[in-house]
């Protein structure tokens, strides 16, 4: 599939691609026109052909042709490229053309299907007296009839002494072979008779596609019959990973909002919309992951876990956390006062409680971090440490390192200990638990350590330091670069303060044909590229002396370490100066020691190390 991407790009033209869409004019060596995402009067959308690539100083999006035709055609990254393998003339078909061929003709037999058979348990529902218990369920847990249709809610019947009444249906009224109910997950394989309805006696949610295709099913059971809930297995239409429940409703309002919410049920995600906030989708029966995060990643800046309000929820947001925050997303964490178990009670007893409550939904992390605290403040050495050990594990998920240190200076305050001490120990689990990111190094232009560069990030991290994104923008134009970096100088990577920018350093490593991968970054990340792509790099020129580069690589392990040590000793300072107010001989002793050490570590910081 990477081939695929690189031929496709190889083949076709960023300027004609991006020029069916938007009235460009050349401007020295690049092209302008007027943003197509955002309204302005004066272009600042900009596309290099010598680069292939494009960005809007306006509203901060950029790419490659995928990116500019995922955001234009609003499909995701696969949609993409089979539209524009097209336009190249270029074949996908992983197999023979003839396996391609019948892999869609199943796929689309599988939607009409579900199609079909959503119409048919909508009826029994809504229609017969098979459907009286799921009506009762509905009543029961407060969903009107009109909400209930909004979201195609039916009911799959008994379905007799066969349990086959949808199976029955499909067959004489749709003319469908038993093996094609089978293949759609519909039913299961016969044991000797015919087969059996997959879904009987059950509340049926349809699970839909961003544009209103039922694509799968799932089920609740009526009391306590197990399964509780029952979902449809993966097919030729459905993926669990990748599935949302909701998402066709709810798209357009997370795209206005930049803002999903995401809910564990069915329930919480139909109480949600009836409750006026509709922005919220649910996982679809299974864990939050990565994929679904990246599908929500293309329409917002933040995510907002309202899972149920108990611990099993509550463990669920944790592990949630890490798939949002790998994506470059900020993530926030529902909580809700009362008992109320989930946000469909929630929204029972007071429609107004749950917008309030996502409007007011605190970061995650600090969510995570009061947990790991718990009472632990003005405790016993042994209530303390404990606590600390909590949040050195937790600490150490955190991927990016200023929110990691932020966090850090909140916990010592809190237990009091040392904020560099526990840095250590989070280093330490880094390192025990393979955790540690890879080693790289990044170049420093002449701006002194600690300038910010004005380099566009998404969500709400930081401007990457200038000698950051000077670093970023000489492996995007040069990922070669980024490999020779690695070997040869071999500088920390958990040194630089930008996610965005260890993340450019890390995927420019694994590029095989001098074109930096931009389809292989989040959109966050890709975003930050986009504009490092489009600098001039006097470096890399081909009249630039031969001593230029070498020297400049050289000068970037001295800047990279220089502005870490000053953080260090900053945070060093900060807790030697409360020690000595506090008269901690002992921590004192311990942290003037730590103060010298990164003087013999860096002899060009002792003056500033004397004048303190």
């Amino acid at each position: 599939m990477a081939d695929a991407f690189a031929e496709v790009k190889a083949r076709l033209d960023v300027v004609e691609v991006i020029g069916g869409y938007v009235q460009l004019q050349r401007a020295g060596r690049e092209f302008k026109g007027l943003c197509p995402f955002h309204a302005e009067k004066t272009p600042s959308f900009l596309v290099s052909q010598q680069k292939q690539s494009w960005f809007c100083f306006g509203c901060s999006r950029g790419g490659d042709i995928f990116n500019f035709v995922e955001e234009i055609e609003r499909i995701d990254r696969g949609q993409s490229l089979v539209l524009l393998a097209e336009r190249a003339g270029v074949e996908l078909d992983r197999g023979p053309r003839q396996a391609g061929q019948a892999g869609k003709r199943k796929r689309a037999r599988t939607l009409e299907l579900n199609a079909r058979a959503q119409a048919y348990y909508e009826h029994v529902l809504w229609a017969t007296d098979a459907g009286a218990a799921g009506r009762a369920l509905l009543e029961e847990r407060r969903v009107s009839e009109p909400s209930a249709r909004e979201f195609g809610v039916g009911f799959a019947p008994a379905g007799g002494p066969g349990g086959d009444a949808l199976t029955r249906y499909l067959s004489t009224k749709v003319g469908a072979a038993h093996e094609e109910i089978i293949e759609a997950g519909l039913a299961h394989p016969p044991r000797g008779g015919r087969p059996r309805d997959r879904f009987r006696n059950r509340l049926i949610f349809p699970i839909r596609d961003d544009h209103g295709a039922t694509i799968a099913f799932g089920a609740r059971s009526l009391g306590a019959a197990p399964p509780k809930y029952l979902n449809s297995p993966e097919t030729s239409a459905y993926r669990k990973s990748a599935a949302l429940f909701g998402i066709d409703r709810a798209r357009e309002a997370i795209t206005a909002a930049e803002s999903a919410v995401v809910v564990e049920g069915y329930f919480d995600v139909m109480a949600a919309h009836a409750a006026g906030v509709h922005n919220v989708v649910a996982s679809s029966g299974t864990s939050l992951q990565r994929e679904q995060v990246r599908y929500l990643a293309r329409h917002a800046k933040t995510i907002t876990l309202c899972f149920d309000f108990d611990d099993a929820g509550r463990a669920a947001a944790s592990r949630a956390v890490d798939a949002v925050a790998a994506e470059g997303l900020q993530v926030r964490i529902g909580t809700a006062d009362g008992d109320a178990k989930d946000p469909d009670e929630l929204v029972r007893r007071d429609p107004a409680a749950l917008a309030a409550m996502v409007a007011a939904a605190p970061p995650a992390w600090q969510v995570l971090l009061d947990a790991a605290i718990g009472g632990a403040e003005g405790g016993s050495v042994d209530v303390r440490r404990a606590a600390a050990e909590r949040t050195v594990a937790l600490l150490a998920r955190i991927p990016e390192a200023a929110t990691r240190d932020l966090y850090a200076q909140q916990t010592a305050r809190r237990l009091g200990v040392g904020s560099a001490s526990l840095l250590e120990d989070v280093k330490r689990s880094l390192r025990e638990g393979g955790g540690r990111p890879a080693r790289l190094v990044v170049k420093q232009p002449a701006a002194p350590p600690g300038d910010e560069g004005d380099s566009p990030v998404a969500d709400d991290e930081p401007a990457p330091p200038v000698w950051e994104s000077h670093l970023g923008a000489l492996v995007v134009n040069r990922p070669s670069l980024a490999r020779e970096l690695v070997d040869r100088l071999g500088l920390d990577v958990s040194e630089l303060v930008s996610t965005s920018v260890r993340r450019v350093l890390a995927v420019a490593q694994d590029a095989t044909n001098g074109s930096f991968p931009l389809h292989l970054l989040a959109p966050a990340e890709q975003r930050l590229a986009a504009s490092l792509l489009l600098r001039d790099m006097p470096e890399l020129a081909d009249d630039a002396d031969i001593e230029t580069l070498p020297r400049a690589l050289s000068d970037c392990v001295r800047y990279v370490h220089e502005a870490c040590v000053q953080r260090s000793l900053a945070a060093i300072q900060r807790e030697l100066d409360r020690a000595k107010e506090e008269e901690r001989d002992e921590d004192v002793q311990r942290l003037a020691a730590q103060l010298l050490n990164l003087a013999t570590e860096a002899p060009h910081l002792r003056r500033t190390l004397a004048s303190r």
